[in-house]
């Protein structure tokens, strides 16, 4: 049965009550001892009962029809709406207003439901003589027999054509409006990705890597960079807060920030957060009455492939390095970059020796809060890091595959929960 909506089924619901109610009036009035009362009782029925009729003819399609639903009476409402004359319709089938957008299933449940002497309402779209739709809410009811069975059938209609026509009109605008701003999406997500780091490139600079990067939704809040001149590698991990297209716009910024910023080939990490930091305060908040209140975690990692020295600085985003079984969690300072502060951004340097064989890993925290699992719990770190030490020996496309071969079995049925991104690169 097809959802009905609510003001025509209240419109419904009204008239079936006040004729129920009618007919109880009646019942208790011919209950009378007194003849002459029951004479006058009568005609006052007979003349409330007309009204009644009266009524119905202005609002509804009415019809009766026999236990094979041929028409044996119709209404004027029924015939001006139809198209139809009533000598038209007289023992013809109800389907001679049947439109072919109806499905079948819908009269198949409404005839068993009569048949079986009980009452159907539901919607059906019609067909007009001249070839139009125009849609109803029926109510159709069985007067049983003696021996319990259909005799005839009674049907009420409520024309809903401006309704649904109403409906379809806000459907195809919502239609039109969703396809236009997936277009625009998808042009957004088109930007984005030009400003990242092609995978080629990314191979290039690190022969050995691998990288997973998926968004929550279309377009992702996170970014990155890795360039390469040289003996010198630059690698920068970011993520905006929230996700979609509001987290992108910041990542896109940060983005051609960092490009500017990158150009002169600075190999300090503090340095270069501090920049960004400075640039995207200033940009954010031009509008002072409603600044952009979206800031980003990020991590810059510069590599001396020479003299095997990794110097980073870290605003609360996380790394680790696999060197063999030994796992090295990178330190972070409590700070995220874009937030408005008369303070000095709490961000400083950090080196590491590193060893041919070791491998860096940077991560945004959607990684580790991902729902799933058994308990629906996050991921988390923990679970993470063993993932990635049971695998860490492994050729990095395999390491790849199981990374996440296990997000994908932990989050089963879930929905992800935050843009992902995980970089892997191997020091050789």
């Amino acid at each position: 049965m097809k959802t009905i909506s609510p003001i025509a089924l209240s419109e419904m619901k009204m008239f079936r009550n006040n004729l129920s109610d009618f007919f109880k009036v009646i019942d208790q009035q011919f209950r009378s001892p007194d003849p002459m009362q029951d004479k006058q009782k009568l005609y006052a029925a007979e003349a409330e009962l007309y009204s009644h009729a009266q009524i119905l003819n202005l609002c509804s399609l009415f019809s009766i029809s026999d236990p094979k639903g041929r028409v044996i009476y119709a209404n004027d409402k029924f015939c001006e709406v139809s198209g139809y004359t009533f000598d038209e319709l007289y023992n013809k089938p109800h389907s001679i207003v049947r439109h072919p957008d109806t499905p079948a299933h819908v009269f198949k449940e409404m005839w068993s439901t009569i048949g079986n002497g009980k009452v159907w309402q539901g919607e059906l779209k019609n067909k007009a003589k001249n070839g139009s739709a125009y849609w109803v809410l029926a109510t159709v009811s069985p007067v049983l027999g003696e021996d319990g069975k259909p005799i005839r059938y009674i049907s009420v209609r409520v024309d809903i054509t401006k309704q649904k026509l109403a409906e379809e009109a806000l459907q195809e605008a919502k239609t039109k409006i969703d396809h236009e701003l997936l277009e625009n999406i998808d042009y957004a997500k088109y930007i984005h990705s030009s400003f990242l780091t092609p995978e080629e490139e990314l191979k290039a600079a690190f022969p050995e890597s691998f990288l997973i990067y998926h968004a929550q939704k279309i377009i992702s809040g996170d970014f990155y960079k890795v360039e390469r001149r040289k003996d010198k590698s630059i690698i920068v991990l970011g993520d905006s807060t929230g996700h979609g297209v509001s987290a992108s716009y910041i990542s896109v910024m940060a983005l051609n920030v960092l490009s500017r910023i990158m150009e002169n080939w600075p190999d300090n990490p503090f340095s270069i957060l501090k920049d960004m930091d400075h640039e995207l305060n200033r940009i954010i908040h031009l509008n002072k009455k409603t600044p952009i209140i979206e800031t980003a975690d990020m991590i810059v990692c510069c590599i001396d492939h020479k003299k095997m020295i990794l110097k980073y600085a870290s605003a609360r985003m996380r790394g680790v390095i696999m060197r063999g079984e030994q796992l090295i969690e990178l330190e972070r300072d409590s700070c995220t970059i874009g937030a408005i502060s008369d303070k000095q951004l709490p961000l400083t340097n950090k080196e590491i020796l590193l060893q041919h064989g070791d491998i860096l890993y940077l991560f945004t925290d959607g990684v580790a809060d991902q729902f799933g699992g058994p308990n629906d719990k996050r991921f988390n770190y923990k679970h993470l890091y063993q993932v990635i030490n049971e695998n860490s020996n492994q050729p990095m496309w395999m390491q790849r595959n199981s990374i996440v071969e296990a997000l994908t079995e932990w989050k089963g049925n879930h929905d992800q929960t935050d843009d992902m991104t995980l970089l892997g690169l191997k020091i050789v």
